[in-house]
């Protein structure tokens, strides 16, 4: 496991706004992307209709019939602004707004077709966590609550297993946690998983097409510490493996599974030691590829411009990076074809079986 920790005093301009460091520095200008080596075919990246308004802290998802929401997140006012995107006629329109703002939180897409906002902070300030979690099925006009997650927390990320279960993972409750908590649509009910052996929040989280779930980079307990660390859970065995690194620590980062089976890491925040001390944390256009089936990284041809808190999703065979500290959207068509893996003997889209301290879950 590979720690980057930022020294010094950042100043109030440049803070990074999802808080993950008090040396997290905001850059307006693009960084240049990493191109790939090794004759793999060119990333072309294609503008998309923006947002309204420039969004960070946003979550998003992918309804059954490709249309995507970004959901809450704030525009230097928090925002309860609901916007769901055609990939069809390539433009925005307004949906059903949260009940009341939310940010930092995350969001996925369930087995039973709803897609879910989970967590996060809304009214009441920094120190609140919520544990609330709403349900909209796509079509209708509002938001339902369901069953509550066990712990409250921010800077969380969430995805769905192939079984349809979702499974929200780490963020922060005053303290980084390490926590695992799994909704099943199907019964409205979380059940406590195994813990990350690494605590981290502001990570990006993937769910294979192997069945399993991948956390990617974030933050570490210590102030500053940028982690390159890379986990998967196995809902067949309960367990966490310890993958290969991302080739650089990043935090703040939005991870997806591409229509290929691979999982790409997109934007961010990443270490830049020609930058002054306590502002060498910076946003970055870098895109890496992990490739579940030899446990390998690739990095391809960066984003446009870089998002970092932003939100990124799959549609077809597109990939879009929705908004991070900018109104702006892009994607890129995946073009490779690969043999899907299948799920792990024994994870299938049985009813969950809650281990005991699962009772703790509210409703």
């Amino acid at each position: 496991m590979t720690t980057i920790r930022i020294l010094g005093r950042a100043t109030p301009r440049r803070t990074l706004c999802l808080a993950i460091a008090v040396a997290m520095v905001q850059i307006l200008s693009p960084v240049a992307g990493a191109a790939g080596r090794g004759g793999r075919p060119a990333v072309e990246w294609r503008a998309e209709a923006p947002l309204s308004s420039s969004r960070f802290a946003l979550a998003a998802a992918t309804a059954p019939d490709g249309s995507i929401f970004a959901i809450g997140g704030s525009d230097n006012s928090r925002t309860g602004v609901v916007e769901v995107y055609s990939p069809r006629t390539r433009q925005w329109k307004a949906g059903p707004s949260l009940p009341h703002w939310r940010y930092r939180h995350a969001a996925a897409t369930g087995g039973d077709g709803r897609i879910y906002a989970i967590g996060g902070g809304s009214p009441g300030g920094e120190g609140v966590f919520l544990r609330s979690v709403l349900a909209l099925t796509p079509g209708d006009d509002h938001w339902v609550p369901v069953a509550p997650m066990p712990t409250g927390r921010q800077l969380l990320a969430a995805a769905a297993g192939t079984d349809g279960r979702i499974y929200a993972v780490g963020g922060r409750y005053y303290d980084v946690l390490a926590t695992l908590e799994i909704y099943d649509p199907t019964v409205d009910r979380w059940a406590t998983g195994a813990p990350m052996p690494a605590p981290r929040y502001g990570m990006g989280v993937a769910g294979g097409l192997d069945g399993r779930i991948y956390a990617i980079g974030g933050l570490g307990a210590r102030v500053g510490s940028i982690l390159d660390v890379v986990e998967a859970y196995s809902p067949a065995t309960g367990a966490w493996t310890t993958l290969a690194p991302l080739p650089r620590p990043r935090a703040g980062v939005e991870a997806t599974t591409g229509p290929d089976g691979r999982i790409y890491v997109i934007g961010g925040c990443e270490l830049d030691l020609e930058a002054p001390e306590g502002e060498q944390c910076v946003f970055t256009t870098r895109v890496d590829v992990y490739s579940p089936e030899t446990d390998t990284w690739e990095t391809v041809t960066g984003t446009t411009i870089a998002h970092s808190e932003g939100a990124v999703v799959t549609s077809g065979r597109r990939i879009y990076v929705i908004g991070g500290h900018t109104a702006a959207v892009e994607s890129m068509r995946v073009t490779a074809r690969r043999r899907v893996p299948q799920p792990p003997v024994g994870d299938s889209s049985r009813g969950l079986q809650p281990p005991p301290d699962a009772s703790r879950a509210g409703r």
